[in-house]
Formats: C-alpha cells, sequence, structure tokens
C-alpha cells in the first residue's frame, strides 16, 4: 500500500483530517468535471451534426459559383470577367461575438446581407455581360456559407480541445488522485488504530506491574 499513498504522509490526527478534506474537494471536482465533460460532449455533438450539413451546403454553394464563373467567363471572356472583378468594391463587414458554454468562448460570426444587387457591385451595367452579375451573386452567396463553416469548425475545434483537456483531469482524479488520498486515508487509521492498541497494551502492562508490586 506504501506505494498507493501520499508521498509525506504523517500517521496523526491532524493529517488524517487534512486527507479526508483533500479527498472530499477532489470527489466534488471529479462530479463537476464530469458535468462539464458529459455538457461539452453534448455539445461537441450537435455542432459536428450542424457541420455536416454546413459543409454540405458551403461546397454545393462553391460548386455553383465555380460553375457560374466558368459559365461568364466562356461568355464574356476571361478578360472581362477579370476587369469587373478589379471594379467591385471589396466591402465586406462582420460582427464577432461570442455564445459561453461552460467556460469556452464559442464564436458568433454575423454577416451583413451579401447578395447586393447589380448596382452597388462597382462595375458597368451596360458593357458587363449579364452572366458576371450572375457569377458575382453566386460567389456572394458562397462567402456567406463559407464563413458559417469556418465558424462551425473553430467551435468544434475549441469543444475538441477542452473536451480532451477535461477528460484528462477527470481520469487523473478518477484513477490517480482519488485512490490515493483513499489509501492515504485507509494507511493513517489503520496506523492510528496500531498505536491506540500498543497504547493500549503498555496501559495493561503498566498497570499490572503496579498492581504486582
Amino acid at each position: 500500500m506504501a506505494e498507493d499513498i501520499l508521498e509525506g504522509a504523517s500517521p496523526t490526527r491532524m493529517e488524517l483530517l487534512h486527507v479526508k478534506n483533500r479527498l472530499r474537494l477532489a470527489e466534488k471536482g471529479h462530479r463537476l468535471l464530469k458535468e462539464k465533460r458529459d455538457t461539452l460532449l453534448s455539445e461537441f455533438m450537435k455542432v459536428a451534426r450542424e457541420a455536416g450539413e454546413v459543409g454540405r451546403k458551403a461546397a454545393a454553394q462553391m460548386e455553383s459559383a465555380r460553375h457560374a464563373y466558368a459559365v461568364s467567363s466562356a461568355l464574356a471572356g476571361a478578360n472581362q470577367v477579370e476587369q469587373a472583378a478589379l471594379a467591385s468594391e471589396p466591402d465586406l463587414e462582420a460582427e464577432v461575438g461570442f455564445r459561453n458554454v461552460m467556460g469556452i468562448q464559442l464564436p458568433i460570426i454575423t454577416l451583413e446581407a451579401r447578395l447586393r444587387n447589380i448596382d452597388q457591385r462597382g462595375f458597368g451595367l451596360i458593357t458587363t455581360h449579364p452572366s458576371i452579375d450572375a457569377a458575382a451573386a453566386e460567389y456572394e452567396k458562397a462567402v456567406s456559407e463559407m464563413i458559417t463553416l469556418a465558424q462551425t469548425e473553430q467551435s468544434l475545434l475549441l469543444l475538441s480541445t477542452e473536451v480532451k483537456k477535461t477528460k484528462r483531469r477527470v481520469n487523473a482524479l478518477e484513477y490517480r488522485v482519488i485512490p490515493r488520498l483513499r489509501n492515504t486515508q485507509k494507511y493513517i487509521r489503520m496506523r492510528l488504530e496500531e498505536f491506540e492498541r500498543e497504547g493500549f497494551t503498555r496501559r495493561k502492562l503498566v498497570k499490572k506491574k503496579r498492581a504486582g508490586k
């Protein structure tokens, strides 16, 4: 048992009280960490399910955007598509907030409406082929989907990291700290009982000697 007890533990009543207090705190911490782990796992699974759908939508939208680009390049020519892209004003604005899940700050990215009217894109209405405007609209939709995907993937990364960390702490308490404290408590109690028996035996011997004088 000596290998499984706390190093330097002395068999005294004060030490026994100290170990009991540490054990109580460790068991409480273990219970709270298990609750945190379970909550984080539940949230992770929820976000993971959402991520699958978000990923499919983002991939489908990017495919639509690439197809629209190919069509506009074929109809209007690569040079006109490039000129329209250079003329377009980059004005992407997003608001980043957070939601708290068991102390973890998960990002919430709110993107302003990206689907602009043709006269808001910066290139000419008359000189630009309509297919370019259609391609621009598809890419604007894709930006929104990609932002949502990035938010979801970052949430998954944060949750995964915290789940692993919490699991390690739960296992450390469950398989090392708490058993060692319990063994130490048992060891101290056994030693105190031995001391009491030894003391009782000594007192009996002293009393017997005194009675024999």
